[in-house]
């Protein structure tokens, strides 16, 4: 069977080159020999609910806000998630999931409502590298943070990363993403995936299972590179 991978609205949630996370992914599949496809959705297109991995990137408020209408009005991401699928969403794609998010005029959107979470307006920018240590085993995770908003739990859930160098969720409590079964979620831009090999595999093994590891590549040595120059 071929691992489908689903692009939603890159027009929309892609202005800091989250696109990369794709390409990332595609690459990995193809060094190990995965048949795989990528479907692009734009704003006019259907949703479908059959991909195996969605992906949402970052954007500014009114394209957050097209998006949250185009996805509520289909109803196929979660759809899409009930059957099984996986998502990766990165920043305003992140906030897009839950109760909430913030927009300019002092405006509150509602979200997807995919995840228990809220997010307010920050008095202050975030903006800057991000290092985090990974809650699922895989050491250190590093992006650059660009966000206006802050993100607030509303149940317990596991975060994808301690915060040890920038905000992440909010700041008082030291914490990027979230973690659940079928949602991986970060304010990690970069991209994230080409910044972190590793959860780029981790991603993918939660769809097709344990994975070969690949040769030492370029990923890793400018992975290691960044954690380094993160904690002197």
């Amino acid at each position: 069977m071929t691992f489908t991978i689903v692009h939603l609205l890159p027009e929309l949630l892609g202005t800091y080159g989250d696109r990369g996370n794709m390409d990332v992914l595609q690459w990995r599949l193809k060094e190990r020999g995965i048949a795989h496809e990528v479907i692009t959705v734009h704003a006019r297109d259907a949703v479908p609910t059959s991909g195996d991995l969605y992906l949402l990137g970052g954007g500014e408020d009114d394209a957050q806000i097209a998006a949250a209408e185009i996805l509520k009005r289909s109803g196929a991401l979660g759809t899409a998630l009930n059957s099984g699928a996986q998502l990766l969403a990165i920043c305003a794609g992140f906030q897009l999931l839950g109760e909430s998010f913030p927009a300019s005029r002092e405006r509150t959107i509602s979200g997807l409502n995919l995840l228990p979470i809220r997010t307010k307006s920050a008095t202050k920018r975030s903006v800057g590298e991000l290092l985090s240590e990974s809650t699922i085993g895989i050491g250190a995770l590093t992006g650059f943070e660009n966000h206006g908003g802050q993100t607030h739990f509303l149940s317990e859930l596991q975060p994808l990363g301690k915060v040890r160098t920038g905000l992440g969720n909010n700041d008082t409590e030291a914490r990027d993403g979230v973690v659940t079964p079928n949602i991986l979620a970060t304010y990690m831009h970069g991209p994230a995936l080409a910044r972190n090999p590793l959860l780029a595999d981790f991603i993918l093994e939660r769809c097709l299972g344990k994975l070969a590891p690949l040769p030492r590549n370029v990923f890793d040595e400018l992975h290691e590179r960044r954690v380094s120059a993160a904690n002197r």
